[in-house]
């Protein structure tokens, strides 16, 4: 059987299934932007930042964090907004971009300039290297340890520069190091390479201008991915 519709019918019964599939799709949609890419200026007349947006969406793109690919918990609803597990000192990664799963959800929900997000990846990536040292029986050089150190204090120097200007920033590094395992490691290695700098004749200096050692960070991480591609 053949039905015919009159041509004013037919409009309205398309119109009202088109309704119905917009409606559906807008609530299933997630509503909650994380990375607001067009945040207001910073104050005392705009402050320049390490990086600017093209090259943090660039650090962004390149490790795969994303707003639209939050990590979540296993088990957990889609569209949930929980907290990952922190109570252990197991790495997950479910997205495998080298980054923990808790610390990129935590950048990616706190902070809403793309540019503090890749902040959060590069140092994130220098306390992977600092954290690697606990264990490493080869020698370490000392260009090695000065860098990692020098690195270390640069980086936190910059976030206690920018917190003076924007009280918004928090330094992720107690999310880095988020359990007493961790900060142990991290004060392990640090002594570790401090004892490195000691037998030897150089000396720290301080940088006059820490927050460009994310510009070097992110100069390196670049190189190294289109080199070895």
């Amino acid at each position: 059987m053949r039905l015919l519709f009159p041509s004013d019918r037919f409009l309205f019964c398309f119109s009202i299934i088109m309704m119905v599939l917009v409606t559906g799709s807008v609530l299933a949609s997630p509503s909650k932007t994380v990375i607001k890419l067009s945040p207001q200026p910073l104050t005392q007349h705009t402050v320049e930042l390490p990086l600017n947006e093209y090259h943090a969406l660039a650090i962004l793109a390149l490790k795969k964090v994303s707003s639209s690919q939050v990590p979540r918990p296993y088990n957990a609803p889609l569209h949930s907004f929980t907290a990952l597990p922190t109570n252990n000192d197991q790495l997950i990664d479910i997205n495998n971009n080298n980054v923990r799963d808790d610390y990129e959800r935590l950048l990616l929900t706190q902070y809403k300039r793309p540019e503090y997000v890749a902040m959060g990846v590069l140092a994130a990536a220098h306390w992977d290297r600092l954290a690697a040292t606990h264990t490493q029986k080869d020698r370490i050089p000392l260009i090695t340890a000065v860098t990692l150190i020098t690195n270390n204090i640069a980086i936190n120097q910059c976030y206690y520069s920018l917190q003076q200007i924007d009280n918004t920033l928090v330094s992720p590094i107690l999310h880095y190091f988020n359990t007493e395992q961790r900060i142990v490691i991290k004060q392990q290695s640090e002594e570790k390479l401090l004892r490195i700098i000691a037998l030897s004749p150089f000396s720290i200096t301080f940088d006059p201008q820490p927050c460009q050692r994310f510009t070097l960070l992110a100069e390196s991480m670049l190189q190294t991915t289109f080199s070895a591609n």
